[in-house]
């Protein structure tokens, strides 16, 4: 449950307005009663403030088929969400509102997933937190009208390039490796405890504070690059 509230809290806090099946195949709509019987749950606690749920009988059985969510989080939401998710850091705020100024539906995605998986799901946070770096590069360089590589070595050196940033010889050059040192670090956890690659049954399981330092080095990286951007634009 805790994880399925989780998601459900997290996407209530990123504006969703309305839950329903994904698709028409077979089987989704009992899938989707899993995540409905939360949200009900979720208004029920006082996480949520109004909602209007939506039943139909489909076989002789009554089940839900949409679920309107109208005014969001409660206070009592946001706490419990905050439990969940971990204490924001100032990092984590700073990004947050870039992102808003930012077009990049990808990079606030895999941002919101990052930030919000960090407790209840370690490895997904892991996985997230290096897509958002990858992510990031990729659509720095392609707002400066490059073509992205599928070189991890060069993706951080031309998106520095794209940023016009000049690196040899400056007091910040010992920083920038750093940070590309950071992306690889990130990226080595992401192949050895994220989620995306299969596990097997000897795996280390990540711990919450790895995750969570992990999605803060991610956060302040990508929030530098995309200063950075924005500073360039003026």
């Amino acid at each position: 449950m805790s994880l399925l509230l989780h998601e459900v809290l997290r996407k209530v806090k990123s504006g969703a307005k309305s839950f329903d099946p994904q698709k028409n195949a077979d089987g989704d709509l009992d899938k989707f009663q899993a995540i409905a019987k939360t949200v009900v749950y979720a208004h029920r606690q006082g996480y949520i403030s109004r909602i209007i749920p939506q039943m139909d009988y489909v076989l002789g059985n009554l089940s839900y088929n949409l679920i309107l969510v109208d005014g969001g989080l409660t206070f009592e939401g946001e706490c419990h969400l905050n439990e969940l998710s971990g204490q924001p850091t100032p990092a984590d705020e700073a990004l947050s509102d870039l992102l808003t100024r930012i077009p990049s539906h990808n990079i606030r995605d895999k941002w919101e997933k990052a930030l919000h998986r960090r407790v209840t799901d370690p490895s997904g946070a892991i996985t997230a937190a290096r897509s958002l770096l990858e992510t990031t590069l990729k659509w720095i360089i392609e707002e400066r009208g490059g073509k992205p590589t599928e070189s991890n070595r060069e993706l951080f050196s031309r998106a520095i390039d794209a940023l016009g940033i000049v690196v040899k010889g400056q007091p910040i050059e010992k920083t920038i490796e750093g940070l590309n040192s950071i992306i690889w670090g990130i990226g080595e956890m992401r192949n050895r405890l994220g989620d995306a690659h299969g596990s097997t049954s000897n795996s280390t399981l990540p711990t919450v504070s790895e995750a969570g330092f992990c999605v803060n080095l991610a956060g302040v990286t990508a929030l530098f690059l995309l200063e950075e951007f924005e500073a360039s634009q003026l």
